[in-house]
């Protein structure tokens, strides 16, 4: 009898190097995280206007933070969605409304034609207009306060964990 192994050596998921899949999810989790940073702290990350592209690229409650920034400057927003993006759209529009921040305006779904490897094909778009709730100034400010709450509690604990070390 004679066995054959084939030995199949992957880089290990935590790896850097440029040429593994992992490298890959690595930067992308890097890039998301650095994107959020940016909206969370620089005003100039701010949306330039009040349509929001939905990508595969974040997660829903990036895209709401994204939308209440949006809210807050332009009164009104419209969430766009092509083709598997439309789950997280939905799932954007729906966190705003289940929390207040917004209200339902108006839903759209049409096909358009986009291009392809093999040449122009079909998908879906999808389009949800929202508006500002009445309590949106009010549960932005109790958002900001809870914000700082947190910060200065984490700002106890990382002094802490210095003088137990």
């Amino acid at each position: 009898f004679f066995f054959f192994f084939l030995m199949i050596r992957r880089p290990p998921r935590s790896t850097r190097k440029e040429s593994s899949a992992a490298s890959d999810v690595y930067k992308r989790q890097v890039s998301t995280q650095s994107t959020w940073d940016n909206m969370t702290e620089k005003k100039e990350a701010r949306p330039r206007d009040n349509k929001v592209t939905i990508t595969s690229k974040h997660p829903a409650p990036f895209y709401v933070l994204v939308a209440k920034h949006a809210l807050a400057d332009f009164g009104t927003i419209e969430l766009h969605a092509m083709g598997g993006t439309m789950a997280t759209c939905v799932s954007a529009a729906d966190l705003l409304i289940q929390f207040g921040y917004a209200t339902l305006k108006k839903t759209s779904i049409e096909q358009v034609e986009v291009k392809g490897d093999t040449g122009m094909i079909k998908r879906p778009k999808m389009r949800i207009e929202l508006t500002k709730s009445g309590d949106f100034e009010k549960l932005m400010e109790k958002a900001e306060a809870i914000k700082k709450e947190n910060e200065e509690v984490y700002n106890l604990i990382g002094a802490a964990n210095k003088c137990l070390s």
